[in-house]
């Protein structure tokens, strides 16, 4: 790449390599680069992940099933052993004794390390057997709502709630099992902090409940008879575009369970279902779903 350097009487145009350039760092900014390639590289991982969990809810034939739950196992693990390597944890370390990073900076590598020190105690076994009940179990949920038959999810439900204590007894955290689970969604919570905020919800919302209900009900009958699917779905669409979702970053299909997964700020998808009786029925996932992906977009 071309450059000027001065050399008293003038400027002169030298070529300077991207060794050369990468030298002129210093030693956090090339060690924050490294922790970035990995980050991005199991991120890809993820997002590729996502691309296959996406097709398996919404096109996959029945019969690919045991072989895209082993592909998904493949990347989790992949995935995972490059973010609990030895190697990664000495750069993390490395790092957080850096006192020249920004804010951000910091934050990032703070909680990877925390991340990393948690994710150590899950076995690479462990991390492919509970990717592998994931999938197993959507497909059981899948048949038993179409059949309306819960015996036919309910073992593999058993299953994964032991895969999930299991879990939760290697991370090792608070005193209740849902604490470590719930540290992943919400960190620093705990059952012990949420249950008083729940109780006080339980005794203040029954009386709102009541006043909503003693009033004058708004009709939904609007929401009644026939409205063929693919006007519902034109409609969608259209009220989807309004609120903002961009369909050049984006798509709306059709899946059992309504859901919103993205691949990237560019790539965030959601889906939805339908019944011709009830027009709500998708009216409502696609808003709640487009809200998701306003979010995703967002980023």
């Amino acid at each position: 790449m071309g450059r000027y350097l001065y050399d008293k009487q003038k400027f002169v145009p030298v070529t300077l390599s991207f060794s050369y350039l990468y030298s002129m760092q210093s030693k956090s900014e090339q060690l924050y680069n490294n922790y970035t390639e990995v980050m991005q590289k199991a991120a890809d991982l993820n997002y590729a992940a996502a691309v296959l969990g996406w097709d398996q809810e919404v096109y996959m034939p029945l019969k690919g099933a045991n072989f895209r739950a082993r592909q998904l196992a493949t990347l989790a693990t992949q995935a995972h052993e490059m973010l609990t390597s030895d190697s990664f944890g000495a750069l993390l370390g490395e790092l957080a004794a850096c006192d020249d990073l920004n804010e951000n900076q910091s934050a990032n590598v703070s909680l990877s390390l925390d991340d990393y020190e948690k994710n150590r105690k899950l076995p690479t076994a462990f991390v492919d057997l509970l990717s592998r009940q994931t999938s197993e179990c959507y497909n059981a949920w899948v048949e038993a709502r179409q059949k309306n038959d819960y015996s036919i999810y309910e073992p593999f439900l058993a299953k994964m709630v032991h895969l999930k204590l299991q879990q939760s007894a290697y991370y090792s955290i608070g005193s209740h099992p849902y604490d470590a689970l719930l540290d992943e969604y919400e960190r620093g919570a705990t059952v012990a902090m949420l249950d008083p905020v729940f109780d006080i919800i339980k005794t203040q919302l029954p009386p709102v409940l009541a006043t909503i209900k003693s009033k004058t009900q708004v009709s939904d009958a609007c929401f009644g008879g026939h409205f063929a699917k693919k006007e519902q779905w034109d409609f969608s669409i259209e009220v989807l575009k309004a609120m903002g979702y961009d369909f050049e970053a984006g798509r709306q299909d059709f899946a059992e369970h309504p859901f919103t997964t993205s691949f990237s700020p560019e790539d965030v998808r959601i889906t939805t279902r339908v019944k011709e009786n009830n027009f709500a029925y998708m009216l409502w996932s696609s808003i709640h779903e487009g809200g998701h992906a306003l979010y995703e977009q967002g980023l």
